[in-house]
């Protein structure tokens, strides 16, 4: 029997939904009659979901797989720390905006809810008392202060994985989350329009989070709910087998 493996941050986690079953990508196995293999992790990098995407391919190397991504947001980014993190995946970390502003969380839902505003300060304590939050602050102030490095590096971890995945020929697809993994108003120089022509672009190319929104699709607080999973599906069905 076929094998799923499916990577992404919280949307292929299933944050937030009853059950992980209600997520696209388990949704997709299940159509298939395939079983699957969800190394989605919540607030992951794109660095984060071709690391773990890979591992699980190479696990899995001997049966008949079928890959499907969502890509997630640009600004995130995977670093390998030399102390434990206190995180899921330590000493691997995903840093984000969350992980360092002091912008208010629940500006950001669209629904409220204190379990998860709580969870998500929780997150930032710890950040802070690991000394992560002052280096991510650090690294974007010097390193990541502009959309270039964000599509740079999720570029070249998307080419990673699709040049992978073609020398192990294996089929998969990819999805966004968000729209700003592919439009960018910054200079595209020629470093980025090389990495922009090696790709083979996307099932659909407007992200679940834009089309959630745009669709007007019901959410909890920072996911769309079951049924916008089940609509993306039956809308991409098609395009990604």
């Amino acid at each position: 029997m076929t094998v799923l493996i499916a990577g992404g941050d919280s949307f292929t986690y299933g944050s937030e939904l009853p059950s992980q079953d209600h997520a696209w990508a388990n949704l997709l196995a299940t159509r298939k009659g395939w079983n699957i293999c969800n190394t989605a992790r919540p607030a992951a990098s794109n660095s984060s979901i071709r690391r773990n995407v890979m591992n699980a391919v190479n696990k899995y190397k001997d049966l008949d797989l079928f890959v499907a991504v969502m890509w997630s947001f640009p600004n995130r980014y995977e670093f390998r720390f030399a102390y434990d993190t206190g995180h899921i995946d330590s000493p691997w970390y995903s840093v984000n905006p969350w992980t360092y502003n002091d912008q208010n969380f629940a500006d950001h839902f669209h629904n409220k809810d204190d379990e998860v505003l709580q969870a998500q300060q929780a997150n930032r304590a710890n950040a802070e008392a690991t000394g992560i939050s002052d280096f991510a602050k650090s690294y974007v102030e010097n390193v990541a202060q502009t959309e270039y490095w964000e599509l740079y590096t999720s570029w070249c971890e998307i080419v990673m994985l699709q040049n992978y995945l073609d020398n192990q020929d294996i089929p998969y697809r990819f999805l966004c989350v968000d729209n700003s993994l592919l439009e960018s108003n910054c200079e595209i120089d020629t470093t980025l329009t090389t990495l922009r022509q090696s790709i083979n672009w996307f099932a659909h190319n407007e992200g679940m989070y834009n089309w959630a929104k745009r669709t007007e699709q019901p959410f909890y607080t920072t996911h769309p709910r079951e049924s916008a999973h089940v609509e993306w599906i039956n809308m991409l069905y098609d395009r990604i087998v």
